[in-house]
């Protein structure tokens, strides 16, 4: 499977199936991504498209900016 297809899928997986352990990865990484001027109203990245909320569940993601 393609790792893009596999990142996007783990991440909604973790957004869907909470888990502590994804919880707390996510909650830093929003936190960081609030802040960004990056971050849109919409909850997506301007850089990379993303949905935020579900992209900071996979702990196998990046930022693309390098802040996470």
């Amino acid at each position: 499977m393609n790792t893009l297809l596999t990142e996007i899928f783990l991440g909604w997986k973790n957004y869907i199936f909470k888990s502590p352990e994804h919880e707390e990865l996510a909650k830093k990484r929003m936190g960081i991504c609030i802040s960004c001027n990056k971050f849109k109203k919409n909850k997506r990245c301007s850089v990379c498209g993303c949905f935020m909320p579900a992209k900071v569940r996979n702990q196998y993601s990046k930022c693309p900016l390098k802040n996470w």
